[in-house]
This record gives C-alpha cells, structure tokens and sequence, in this order.
C-alpha cells in the first residue's frame, strides 16, 4: 500500500503548497483512492508535481463535512468522470464556527451533480477489503473544539460529528484505518470500529484532533498520557497530521517513540 500525502498543512518540499486541511491519495487492492480534498485547489497542482493523475483515482471519500478536507469536490467532478464520491448523509449539512461572537460557516456546498455522491449512513464495504464506517457513538472529549457548531431544527448547537466516516482498508496483512480529523476521539474510534472488525489495525493515519492541548494544563497532560498508552496497547503504527497539533505530537511523540510519525504534504509512506 502506498499512501502520498497531497495536502496538510506543512510541507517537506518548497514547491509543493500547504494548507490547514488534509488530502490523501492511496494505492491499495487495485484501486486508486482519494481520501479527502483540502480547502482548495492545492492538491490539484500538488498532484501533477507529485505524478499522480487524479482523472484516474476510482474512488474519492470525504472524511466529514467540513471545507477543509471537501471544498475542492465540485473541481474534482470535472477533473474525474468515474470515481464514485462517498460521504455522510450529514456532509452537506449546515456547520459552522462559532468565533467572537459570530457564526461563520464551515461546511462543504452539495455538488450541482448528484450522479456519482453515494451518502452513508450504515457500515458500507465499497470495494473488495475496502469498507467505510460511519455510527461511532459521540464520547465529548476533554482536548476539543467547543467552538464547532451545526444547525439543528433551525438551532445551532454543539457538534456531535454525526458527519464523520472512517475508512479501513485490509491489504495482505495490514489493515489500515485513515481517520480525516477523528472528532469523536482516536482512541474511541479506534476502539469502536476494531469491535466491529473484530481485529486490530495495523497502521492508523490521520488528524488527532488534539491541536487544542495546553501542555501547562495537568488534567490534559494526564489525559494525553492515558491516550498514549492507549495507543501504545494497540501495537499499531501511528501517522498523525493535520489537527493532531504541535504540542500534543511532540508530548505523544516522548511517550510512544517509534511506534508515532508525523506526515506533511509530500511524504511518501509504504505500508
């Protein structure tokens, strides 16, 4: 499996753009798979510098509604005419940021196209040892974003992240979990979809969520640390990026070693 990172928010090369967003490209099972967009067009021109023609991607996923990882989707469609886009049934929902005192919105707009936009609400298998996961249960985590709103029955209330889908790819002997931003909490994300998997992942890749950690504050150092040694029972290998935050990788980082790396807009990995 081979996983080209096409957009975060850093980069490792300086011909290549960065953005606070995340865009996948990934090779595995036959399939050409694009596991989010960013919030531009960057990872079109990041693409063609990496050579990965994105006309040939047979598979697009949008982590969750939020425009940072899926407002590149209506350029996408003209680029590709065949990869079937799949998202929450909440992706195109009404959510928003809540920021001195204003409510500015932070969604992905719903295609023109609906032709090929496959929206999940169950477990789904798309492909042979490709299966997308939606339905984690909500647990409010203690490093977080209370700022992150939607609009419900004409409200706008705390996000709960019903829009966030998980994809998992068994390849040989790896069975790999791509997570865009993990919301809901790696840890209780990993957990629930192994249960449902009934095996341990091999590798997880994605944002953290943590980029709200305070390392001054003690109750969420503890509670990063008890994270670690979650992680660290797994025995999987770790790529964080995105939303995962400085601080909270370099104090993961101490913890868990060589079992966690950081991807950047660039990065090759082989699984």
């Amino acid at each position: 499996m081979k996983v080209v990172t096409l957009l975060e928010n850093e980069s490792i090369r300086k011909d290549l753009k960065s953005a606070h967003g995340l865009s996948l490209y990934i090779e595995a099972n036959d399939k050409k798979i694009l596991f989010d967009l960013g919030p531009n067009n960057y990872y079109i021109k990041n693409a063609k510098k990496l050579g990965i023609n994105l006309a040939e991607v047979d598979i697009l996923v949008i982590s969750h509604g939020h425009f940072d990882h899926g407002k590149g989707l209506d350029k996408f469609l003209k680029i590709n005419a065949k990869a079937p886009v799949y998202l929450s049934k909440s992706a195109f929902d009404k959510h928003l940021k809540y920021l001195k005192g204003l409510y500015i919105p932070i969604g992905i707009k719903k295609p023109k196209d609906l032709e090929r936009i496959h929206l999940i609400d169950l477990d789904e298998k798309i492909s042979e040892g490709i299966k997308l996961y939606s339905n984690v249960e909500y647990v409010k985590q203690l490093i977080g974003d209370n700022s992150l709103m939607r609009e419900l029955d004409g409200a706008y209330v705390e996000d709960t992240f019903d829009h966030e889908i998980y994809l998992v790819i068994n390849e040989d002997e790896n069975k790999v979990l791509f997570s865009g931003c993990s919301h809901k909490g790696i840890g209780n994300i990993i957990q629930s979809i192994e249960k449902r998997e009934q095996a341990n992942f091999t590798h997880v890749i994605g944002g953290f969520h943590l980029s709200h950690y305070d390392n001054e504050d003690v109750v969420q150092m503890v509670y990063l640390e008890k994270l670690g040694k979650q992680l660290l029972e797994n025995k999987a290998q770790y790529f964080s990026c995105h939303c995962t935050g400085g601080d909270a990788f370099i104090d993961l980082k101490k913890q868990m070693q060589s079992k966690l790396d950081s991807i950047k807009t660039g990065t090759v990995t082989i699984i």
